[in-house]
């Protein structure tokens, strides 16, 4: 019984101390699970931690590789473009070599037609600067003024400014295009420092550029001139050819706002290449960064342009990377679901990150190709179909060089297998076999990657360059050819009759030169215009090639003066009857502006190589004929008189 009263029953006896459970190992037990569990959550939340700490590193590493190639890409475009403008100088400067004489038609003509050529954006004008004494100043301006004055109201007021006391003057006699340029006309360069320090390293060098200055016609804007010297009749080069162009429009032009708008960009001019650099002049810089924005570094790019030293400063604008907070690093790491939705963000992001990448591929004036060691082409992004015509399954599984026309070919693949053995970057230029079987021009930049843990490929960059090369060949063909009659010009004549003589003396054969200068072309010209001057010259030219044969070549020298080449002569005979056949056809009347006119030709004749053996004094023997025909009477044929041989 209880001290109550009640009975006890059996069951409800207090359960004997060894029976009874020990409290104290469960709760170690559950302390120790969830110490295991903490460990664990620790644990995942460290290699959280890491693996983002690492992935942060890549991904920036990466950025800056892609952000390095997009600074390659922006400085070979700005390299790329002034060496569009030298060589449209030197173009013009051919235009100068090739002929003894150029007019101010000429010169517009020619200048207008660089101006329409693909890349030449930005040069803002292009001018003809005539180097002379300072007691000839008086009479250079009264010439100008009497010659031009009455074909253009600019030159009926022209005069040399600013006043100086040099014993030399360089002026600006001819610029185009004129309009929003007439200011610089009659400029003497020989007055400011810089551009007279321009000139003398144009002339000692072939090419030159001056550090940044201000326009005559722009002196708002900061611009750069470039100058080529023009042999005179001494053979000095004494004149010279200049273009002009303002920095920001050579950015503008080089540079697409696409590709402008992930950097920012300051061009500095260090100095000449000869001196010791100093901080620079600034050229160039677009929007400066200001101190809200995350503080990037600088990557430099270094560029010779004409004697000048620049230096091309690039920091990015828009980073892809950003701390990870703390909080979201602990979130990360409880549990599976947390860890798989981690890597579902991971994932999510390097697919977005991935479709940006390839837009921007897409948008790039240039595509890559990875290809493995064998030279088989293993990607193709999706760009190459606008870069190359040719879509990406066309190059994949080929070799490199299976698209490539056959004569380019062996040198890419002989370029590719230099590129592996020597491990350095190589550059070639080729042509692409279209699908509608035409041939482009491309640019392949060939960089060995094998080596890296992340590439394992020779990257391919490949650039469209078929416009660079057609306005080249124009160029090229521009400095051979008359641009108005199409014929070759001197330079190409002296060519051909080094070829012709050089055959006729290994052959014991002759030669001759035909030089005849057309009368009454002046009264053509006074009377109905340059226009239809330029239609009878034209006219004439067309004669004078059908009345030769294929072999001999008919070249313009200048003015309304025609040069022929004859090979093979069996004697003086035949040059005569060739020389009265181009008589005959020149005074058969022509046809221009609804008009018939009527002109006739005096003509000299040198013979190789009885009155000489070289192309200079045969030359000047037909001319000197030809004049003898001109004061004997209108429409005449001399012959040169024999030289005796030179003594032995």
């Amino acid at each position: 019984m209880s001290h109550h009263g009640t009975p006890t029953r059996e069951h409800d006896k207090p359960m004997p101390a060894e029976q009874a459970p020990r409290p104290a190992p469960l709760r170690s037990v559950l302390q120790r699970d969830r110490v295991v569990t903490l460990l664990v959550m620790l644990g995942v939340c460290m290699l959280q931690y890491v693996a983002w700490q690492a992935y942060r590193g890549l991904e920036q590493e990466q950025a800056q590789a892609t952000f390095a190639r997009t600074v390659d890409q922006a400085a070979l475009s700005l390299t790329r473009q002034t060496e569009q403008y030298r060589s449209a100088l030197l173009g013009l400067r051919a235009l100068y070599v090739a002929s003894d004489s150029v007019t101010g038609h000429e010169f517009s003509r020619y200048a207008q037609a660089l101006g329409r050529a693909e890349g030449l954006q930005g040069v803002r004008a292009f001018a003809f600067n005539r180097d002379l004494p300072a007691h000839a100043r008086d009479t250079y301006i009264s010439a100008l003024r009497k010659n031009l004055g009455s074909a253009d109201a600019a030159y009926a007021a022209f005069d040399i400014y600013p006043p100086s006391d040099l014993d030399r003057l360089h002026v600006v006699e001819m610029i185009h295009p004129p309009i929003g340029n007439q200011r610089s006309l009659g400029y003497d360069l020989n007055t400011s420092d810089i551009r007279r320090a321009a000139i003398a390293r144009a002339r000692d060098r072939g090419f030159a550029a001056t550090p940044p200055l201000r326009l005559q016609q722009a002196p708002e804007a900061i611009a750069v001139l470039m100058l080529a010297p023009v042999v005179n009749q001494d053979g000095a080069p004494a004149h010279t050819v200049a273009a002009s162009f303002l920095v920001s429009d050579l950015v503008n032009a080089a540079i697409a706002p696409t590709l402008r708008q992930q950097f920012h960009l300051q061009i500095t001019d260090l100095g000449a290449d000869s001196e010791l650099h100093g901080p620079g002049e600034m050229l160039y810089e677009d929007t400066p960064v200001t101190s809200q924005q995350p503080l990037q570094p600088a990557v430099y790019r270094d560029y010779n342009f004409g004697g000048r030293q620049w230096q091309m400063r690039f920091i990015a604008r828009n980073p892809d990377t950003t701390p990870i907070p703390t909080a979201s690093l602990i979130l990360l790491s409880i549990g599976g679901i947390l860890m798989a939705g981690a890597i579902s963000h991971l994932v999510q992001q390097r697919v977005h990150r991935a479709a940006r990448h390839r837009a921007l591929a897409s948008m790039a004036s240039d595509c890559v190709l990875e290809v493995n060691a064998l030279g088989t082409v293993t990607s193709a992004g999706e760009s190459t179909t606008r870069i190359t015509g040719l879509v990406p399954a066309c190059w994949q599984g080929h070799a490199l060089w299976f698209n490539i026309v056959d004569e380019d070919a062996e040198v890419v693949e002989k370029t590719f297998r230099d590129c592996i053995a020597e491990r350095k970057p190589v550059t070639l230029e080729c042509r692409v076999k279209r699908s509608d079987d035409s041939a482009q021009w491309v640019e392949m930049r060939l960089d060995n990657h094998l080596d890296h843990h992340a590439i394992h490929s020779v990257l391919v960059q490949v650039s469209d360059i078929d416009a660079r090369k057609q306005a080249e060949a124009e160029v090229a063909r521009l400095a051979f050819f008359d641009p108005l009659t199409g014929l070759p010009n001197r330079r190409l004549l002296e060519q051909r009759a080094e070829l012709t003589f050089s055959t006729a003396k290994r052959h014991r054969g002759r030669a001759a030169v035909i030089v005849l200068d057309l009368d009454g072309f002046k009264q053509i010209n006074d009377n109905a215009g340059h226009a239809v001057g330029d239609i009878v010259l034209s006219t004439i030219a067309r004669r004078l090639q059908a009345a030769v044969r294929d072999s001999d070549t008919v070249a313009r020298l200048g003015g309304d003066e025609f040069a022929i080449l004859l090979g093979e002569p069996a004697n003086e005979v035949d040059v005569r009857a060739a020389a009265n056949r181009l008589a005959r056809d020149l005074n058969l009347p022509l046809n221009a502006n609804g008009r018939n006119w009527f002109v006739s030709a005096s003509i000299g004749i040198a013979l190789y190589p009885d009155n000489g053996e070289l192309f200079s004094e045969l030359l000047s023997l037909a001319d000197a004929a030809m004049y003898r025909s001109k004061r004997n009477g209108n429409g005449l044929i001399s012959l040169a008189p024999n030289t005796p041989p030179p003594l032995s």
